[in-house]
């Protein structure tokens, strides 16, 4: 059977024999002579599935979003290759890191396996968008129609970090929501970025003793007939304004500020325009929101955003700071909330200053100094 299986399936195939074979050979109802006969067929299967294994090299290459390579970049990779293990059938990861040079080349070579994937790259002072990588997958065993693929040293694939500028400390939400019911139709609710917390009764946006500010506002309304939901978003103050955009942007702009954006969101489809850029409060403070997914049925809608991050000190450089000891975000996070608080912005820290130091305090704080 296995031999008169196409190449590109049997790896597949293989597997699912493996599996039943493997199951046979354990039963102990089994017959010498038939379990003889499974432990050899689950040999040959091994066998098949170890000649997917090849040698694997493989050359990339590190840019940054002008173009000019990026030297020193850490690229970690995973290998999977065959393992006779009946629990791995999918094979076992290696993993290895590799540098790249002063033309931001990096190699792979005298590796065996079936398929490579980059899982990340990392250099300080530089970011490491997904998004701008979509080819991290590299299948080196036959699969159905698809060729294996072919590493050629003149022409490494092309990966991408992003240079950062100047960073700031940046107020973060990793997770935030809104929802409003059927029976809520046409009421707008808010979210506060800097308490972090949504603003649901915008009569009376308190929430323990606190007064509250929505940064940004939702209002939904539905329409009974065809249970669509028309959404608008729009800044907490008069003063400010909103962007969306399919861009994503570190320094968010200076104009072309909108009231309100008005659109018609779809049941659990991806988001187009992804990124809302704020302008808010009296003391103007800027944002980008990154929309992740809509609910939108007979019953609620709701806006389900990834992350949002704002710039409290009124700066519009949205370039996150990402080696700040837990202490200086600490201390920079309750400065700020303490500020807005009180009504007032929040004074711009010397970072450098502050991480010096945090080091040094934690040197002089290790057992035995």
């Amino acid at each position: 059977m296995l031999l008169t299986v196409r190449k590109g399936k049997v790896f597949l195939v293989c597997l699912m024999m493996l599996i039943s074979v493997s199951a046979m050979a354990d039963n102990n109802d089994l017959s010498p002579s038939e379990r003889e006969g499974a432990e050899i067929k689950m040999l040959r299967i091994k066998e098949a599935l170890q000649k997917q294994d090849v040698n694997i090299s493989f050359y990339g290459q590190v840019l940054d979003q002008n173009g000019v390579p990026v030297e020193g970049a850490s690229v970690a990779i995973h290998i999977v290759h065959f393992i006779p293990d009946a629990d791995k059938l999918f094979g076992e990861s290696k993993s290895i890191t590799v540098k790249t040079d002063n033309t931001g080349i990096f190699s792979v070579e005298k590796e065996i396996g079936r398929s490579l994937h980059v899982q990340g790259i990392s250099m300080s002072g530089y970011e490491y968008v997904v998004a701008q990588n979509p080819n991290l997958d590299f299948q080196y065993a036959e699969h159905g129609n698809q060729k294996p693929f072919l590493a050629v040293k003149q022409s490494p694939v092309i990966f991408h970090l992003r240079k950062q500028n100047a960073t700031a400390f940046l107020l973060e939400t990793k997770y935030w929501d809104c929802q409003i019911l059927a029976n809520e139709s046409g009421k707008t609710k808010g979210y506060d970025f800097i308490s972090q917390v949504a603003v649901r009764d915008l009569m009376a946006p308190v929430l323990n003793g606190e007064a509250l500010t929505p940064d940004l506002m939702v209002k939904a309304t539905l329409n009974t007939n065809d249970a669509t939901w028309s959404v608008v978003l729009s800044p907490g103050d008069t003063n400010g304004g909103i962007i969306v955009s399919e861009q994503l942007l570190y320094e968010v702009p200076d104009t072309g500020y909108q009231p309100e954006y008005t659109f018609t969101p779809t049941d659990r489809k991806p988001v187009k325009a992804k990124y809302v850029y704020l302008k808010s409060r009296n003391q103007p403070v800027y944002m980008r929101l990154e929309l992740n997914e809509f609910n939108a049925n007979k019953t609620f809608f709701r806006l389900n955003g990834r992350s949002a991050i704002i710039n409290p000190y009124g700066d519009r450089n949205l370039e996150q700071a990402t080696d700040l000891p837990y202490e200086v975000i600490k201390q920079l996070t309750d400065d700020v909330t303490t500020a807005f608080r009180q009504n007032k912005r929040p004074t711009k820290p010397d970072l450098p200053k502050l991480i010096k130091e945090a080091k040094e305090k934690a040197e002089k704080d290790k057992p035995g100094q």
